[in-house]
């Protein structure tokens, strides 16, 4: 008995060491199939595992590159044009019914060619004021004649007052009626009212001819502004109306980007002069603008003229190879327009100025070519008629328009704020 218990408990070590050297085996090809450690030994019994792969190129892959596209389509090829005689500006203003007006071959289009060297332009003495402005409130001031000097006049710091209809509001504007960045609210142009010794807050279209009011528009309403007591006026309420043109008796607007035109009587009441047409001033009775809001490129529009009382409306001024815009009224309250004629392969487009005096009847007052050698001052803006003559700024200075002759009566540039008084 004591035989068979020796040999059972030797065959027991036994198989725990047969048990503990079969683990030791397994635990070795874990380490040698799932570890970088065994790698080279798995190799050299034959295991081919994930990590045992040796490193290389992968098949199809390279580095990025650059994607080149299809080649851009070829130019169009440029087709000769030869536009007629009557459209190279500004030798031939006769389409509207004027005096043709030939330029000189020098490249210098009179009557804005001034002498550059001294005695200098001519001029035409003057004792007045004239107001003019830079940019915002506060930058109003005087040219004063004779000396041409300037003053400036810090009660130019103004801007339009909040709504509060029969009350004085000295308060601003809200910020969205500003009119444009740069400008604070409230503020549209500036005018000088003689008739108060005041500046507005408004270009001068927007002061009636008495100078007793001034009319602007404000969240979609138009207020007319008592200039001596400061009260309000609220008309055509909601409508969102822009400020054409400030009468006596009212306003004439017009509604941005829609076609009409209505007048706002001072009374309240509301009356719409025409229903189609995009009016750009009105003054004497008419209104001048054209049959669309604008024109494709290169292609010619025509101003209309329309009687505010009885509403019809009369083709006016038209210019071939080129676009037309009325800028103002001379003392007679003709309209004076700016014409921008087209370039094109061949020939230069440029710039002239006409007083139309009637239906397809006008002359040139200024021209210049785009591409002249040392053009002449040019005049821009909206002109301002007085008992003198035509007012222009010319950028670095300003000039007068009287009896077909120009002037250069200053070298201060600035935006025509009023009459010279």
């Amino acid at each position: 008995m004591d035989t068979l218990r020796l040999l059972l408990s030797q065959y027991r070590y036994a198989a725990i060491a047969m048990v503990t050297l079969l683990t030791l085996g397994i635990v070795g090809v874990v380490v040698l199939t799932t570890t970088t450690a065994g790698c080279g030994p798995a190799n050299k019994l034959g295991l081919k595992t994930a990590q045992c792969i040796n490193g290389g190129p992968v098949a199809n892959v390279g580095q990025p590159t650059p994607t080149r596209g299809l080649p851009p389509p070829p130019l169009p090829t440029a087709v000769p044009y030869n536009p007629p005689a009557t459209s190279y500006p500004p030798d031939n203003p006769g389409s509207s019914g004027g005096t043709p007006y030939a330029p000189p071959s020098s490249g210098s289009y009179p009557p804005m060619a001034y002498p550059a060297s001294p005695p200098g332009p001519p001029q035409v003495s003057l004792s007045c004021r004239l107001p003019v402005y830079a940019g915002g409130p506060g930058s109003g001031g005087f040219i004063v004649f004779p000396g041409v000097s300037f003053v400036a006049d810090p009660r130019s710091a103004v801007t339009a007052p909040s709504p509060s209809p029969t009350s004085a509001s000295p308060s601003p504007a809200p910020p969205q009626n500003g009119p444009g960045p740069g400008y604070p609210s409230g503020f549209y142009g500036l005018s000088y009212d003689a008739a108060f010794s005041k500046w507005l807050p408004v270009p001068w279209a927007w002061v009636s001819p008495d100078g007793k009011s001034y009319a602007y528009p404000l969240n979609g309403d138009i207020y007319v502004q008592n200039v001596a007591n400061g009260t309000q006026v609220e008309l055509g309420q909601g409508h969102g109306y822009w400020v054409l043109d400030t009468e006596n008796s009212g306003v004439y607007v017009t509604t941005p980007n829609q076609p009409g035109l209505w007048f706002l009587s001072s009374t309240g009441t509301v009356k719409q002069v025409t229903a189609s047409g995009f009016w750009q001033a009105a003054r004497a009775g008419s209104a001048y603008g054209t049959a669309t809001s604008q024109v494709p490129q290169g292609a010619s529009n025509e101003i209309l003229k329309l009687d505010l009382t009885s509403g019809a409306t009369t083709p006016f001024f038209t210019q071939a190879g080129a676009q037309s815009t009325v800028t103002g009224f001379d003392g007679q309250g003709h309209p004076v327009i700016q014409v921008n004629y087209f370039g094109g392969p061949g020939y230069q487009g440029g710039q002239a100025l006409f007083i139309a005096t009637g239906p397809n009847v006008s002359y040139a007052i200024a021209a210049m070519s785009y591409g002249a050698y040392n053009p002449p001052p040019y005049p821009f803006g909206t002109p301002i008629a007085d008992s003198h003559g035509l007012w222009f700024s010319v950028g670095s200075g300003t000039v007068l328009y009287a009896n077909g002759a120009w002037y250069w009566m200053a070298s201060v540039g600035g935006q025509l704020a009023g009459q010279c008084l």
